[in-house]
């Protein structure tokens, strides 16, 4: 009777067992990125665990805004010392811009400060955003030059700020003439003048 008794148990803990989900609770918000219009922008995670690829049923939330993780987990469980690239569909095409690993909508969060919520388990109340094209605002507060990273350990820097046309060569040439030409004929007046 023991025997079975014993059995029975093994059978219905199997029975009764759920399988084992992969994690996600242990990814945090790192850095946040937007150029001046809010066309470009990025959000940053960072995991140190192994194990936190189930990301797929979660979303991170912004400004009323939702970017989903489309039910895609990670590739693999050796997530430890990784980080996750969330970012519009343009921000590759840039230059210094590397493949997000999930996409966010265009002007997905507010540049003026807001709430930042990864799946209800990591939620950050961020400042103003630098919006140079530059800069980007890390967690501990601080700005610096923007530096994301994907899973795939690719990481760039984009600069989208706005630059102050350079001095064409043909204008450099053309401005030469134009003065050449004016002191030319400021030398041949000059005699009329002392005359």
């Amino acid at each position: 009777m023991r025997h079975r008794l014993g059995l029975l148990a093994a059978v219905l803990s199997l029975a009764l067992a759920t399988p084992a989900l992969a994690g996600h609770h242990l990814w945090d918000i790192t850095e946040i990125y937007s150029n001046g219009d809010g066309s470009v922008q990025f959000v940053e995670l960072f995991t140190a665990d192994n194990n936190e690829q189930g990301v797929g049923a979660f979303n991170v939330t912004a400004s009323g805004n939702t970017a989903s993780f489309g039910g895609v987990n990670l590739p693999t469980s050796a997530t430890a010392n990784t980080w996750i690239l969330m970012a519009t569909s343009n921000f590759s095409s840039q230059t210094g811009g590397i493949t997000p690993d999930y996409l966010l909508p265009t002007h997905f969060f507010n540049t003026g400060g807001g709430t930042m919520n990864y799946a209800g388990v990591d939620i950050w109340a961020y400042g103003k955003v630098p919006t140079d094209g530059v800069h980007s605002l890390l967690r501990n507060g601080s700005t610096a030059v923007n530096s994301p990273r994907n899973f795939a350990g690719a990481s760039g820097s984009v600069n989208l700020g706005i630059s102050t046309p350079g001095f064409q060569s043909w204008g450099l040439i053309l401005l030469v003439g134009a003065l050449l030409l004016a002191a030319s004929g400021m030398l041949r007046r000059r005699p009329e003048l002392a005359a």
